[in-house]
């Protein structure tokens, strides 16, 4: 059977599992793999390459690839198999950064809708938002300081981070990263620490049953009572409507949904 330029295939996830590895292999379709969280190694096009939390792995049909998650900090992922036309994937490299986490958050949407038994013809259109936001993250990737700092932040997310220790890893005073970090992201460094919080919380909660308890310390923030203040001032909703949205809407596609930044 002749498949269709741009169609959902399938998704699943994988979970944390710290002896799962995949030997060398690859597809007749497209893959793109999110990296929600823990690390691991990814050998593909001759490279040898450490991914984490934030990434996104493009693999081409035909692309030769083995990953292999790390014992220590096992890697969780969703995945998503399509086919697509060569245009529209022509720019993509094998790994790029979800900044702002739209790319995970559609790629959620999918997964979760494919797994409730929506069809892959639902599914297609959100899949060309999917490509989409892909792209216009190669058309505009960010300035390397920035990535580095972004990368340092999302690492330490459960940790207590104050912005005298970020302005000291750039050997800057706090006016001067401040006023920069600012100008490259067009938010302050702090606010972009938050919003990655709450980024990762909604993923756990719509990729996990976790309470809101649980998730609260994996993202740096002291209890539920504040991510719940925070989540719902951010996205409009309380984690509890964000779960029984999810319920509701379990099968129907959610088209263009996007983080709010």
């Amino acid at each position: 059977m002749n498949r269709l330029p741009n169609a959902f295939l399938s998704g699943g996830e994988i979970i944390p599992k710290s002896d799962w590895a995949m030997p060398f292999h690859s597809h007749t379709f497209h893959e793109l793999i999110v990296v929600l969280d823990g690390t691991m190694e990814l050998q593909a096009e001759q490279h040898i390459i450490k991914v984490e939390a934030g990434d996104l792995l493009f693999y081409r049909a035909g692309c030769v690839h083995k990953e292999t998650s790390d014992r220590q900090n096992p890697v969780s992922t969703f995945f998503i198999a399509f086919t697509a036309d060569a245009e529209a994937v022509a720019d993509l490299p094998l790994r790029l950064r979800d900044t702002d986490a739209r790319v995970r958050q559609m790629v959620t949407w999918l997964v979760r809708d494919h797994c409730a038994g929506a069809s892959p013809g639902q599914l297609t259109p959100l899949l060309r938002a999917v490509i989409s936001e892909a792209r216009r993250l190669c058309a505009s990737p960010p300035d390397p300081w920035l990535a580095e700092l972004r990368q340092h932040m999302q690492q330490n997310l459960k940790r207590t981070v104050y912005l005298g220790d970020l302005a000291r890893q750039t050997h800057m005073s706090k006016f001067a990263f401040v006023r920069k970090f600012k100008r490259l992201s067009g938010r302050t460094p702090m606010r972009e620490l938050q919003i990655m919080r709450l980024n990762q919380a909604r993923a756990m909660m719509l990729a996990s049953g976790l309470p809101v308890k649980a998730i609260a310390p994996a993202v740096g923030l002291n209890d539920e009572y504040q991510l719940s203040k925070l989540f719902r001032k951010h996205f409009r909703l309380s984690p509890r409507e964000m779960r029984a949205r999810l319920r509701r809407d379990r099968h129907t596609p959610i088209v263009g949904q996007t983080a709010v930044v």
